[in-house]
């Protein structure tokens, strides 16, 4: 979870801080912008804002009034303008981010892109990162092995088992269950919780994330708690931070995106396979 520049928050005026306004106060964008990692990223975000606040007044909704169907009527129009899947997915990433802070800073109640179906990875998408090889996989995995037992169960996990990021960063201890090489995983999605049976390779990863610990979240946050306080949960701020070690001495950043493409078109692959 990103941290954002509380002492921004209060740095409109009491006219411009209506809940439901039809626009967004300038001084509100910079400081959700100014949490942002880089000048890029800040760039892209201030663009898909306008472009949503724009479709919004042409289409008689109020943007901090948005609901679910209208990110999605959005999303839609988008598509139809012939935004790429990799530009739908960074628009659907940056709205969620401005909500987010917008819900901090009480300009809303609710982020409606939660409630949104987010744009699917899409395995030939030109604009995405070349798709990794097993051989690749396997570097990344052996890294990731000999520099923390949270990335190496985290890499693994995506890589392998289908485990999105989200509900990987949504686990605690006591989801999981069993020894090596039969380990399974209570994951949460959509508030049904499923059991996920891991290959051989996460099971003796995830166990040695495990190590003795006992009812706190499996993958935990590094920066140390105040004395006596339960450790605190990875976000996905750390997350990728962590995925980052992997490529920290090159120009090609893999992301825990690119380990989820891999499964899918290795699963797709064992699927055809079976087929025929």
């Amino acid at each position: 979870m990103l941290t954002y520049p509380a002492a921004n928050w209060h740095h409109w005026s009491m006219n411009e801080t209506p809940a439901h306004s039809a626009s967004v106060p300038e001084s509100v964008v910079e400081a959700w912008l100014a949490a942002q990692s880089s000048s890029n990223t800040r760039s892209a975000y201030r663009t898909d804002l306008e472009t949503f606040g724009r479709w919004c007044a042409q289409n008689h909704a109020l943007l901090l009034q948005a609901d679910a169907k209208t990110v999605a009527a959005f999303q839609l129009a988008r598509e139809a303008a012939g935004d790429s899947a990799a530009t739908l997915r960074r628009r659907w990433s940056s709205l969620s981010s401005f909500y987010r802070f917008a819900i901090l800073a009480g300009m809303t109640d609710a982020n409606p892109v939660a409630g949104a179906q987010r744009p699917p990875v899409v395995i030939d998408d030109p604009e995405a990162a070349p798709a990794l090889t097993q051989r690749a996989v396997d570097a990344y995995l052996a890294t990731a092995a000999a520099l923390d037992p949270r990335l190496d169960a985290l890499v693994s996990l995506l890589a392998f088992d289908g485990v999105k990021l989200g509900e990987a960063l949504a686990l605690d201890v006591d989801d999981v269950t069993g020894r090596p090489p039969k380990v399974a995983l209570k994951v949460r999605r959509k508030g049904v919780v499923d059991r996920v049976v891991l290959g051989a390779r996460s099971a003796r990863a995830v166990r040695r994330c495990v190590g003795r610990r006992r009812s706190e979240p499996l993958f935990t946050s590094e920066r140390a708690a105040a004395p006596a306080t339960a450790p605190r949960r990875l976000t996905r701020f750390g997350a990728d931070h962590l995925i980052r070690q992997l490529t920290e001495s090159s120009d090609e950043r893999v992301t825990s995106n690119a380990f989820r493409r891999f499964f899918i078109a290795s699963d797709h692959s064992a699927s055809t396979e079976n087929e025929s």
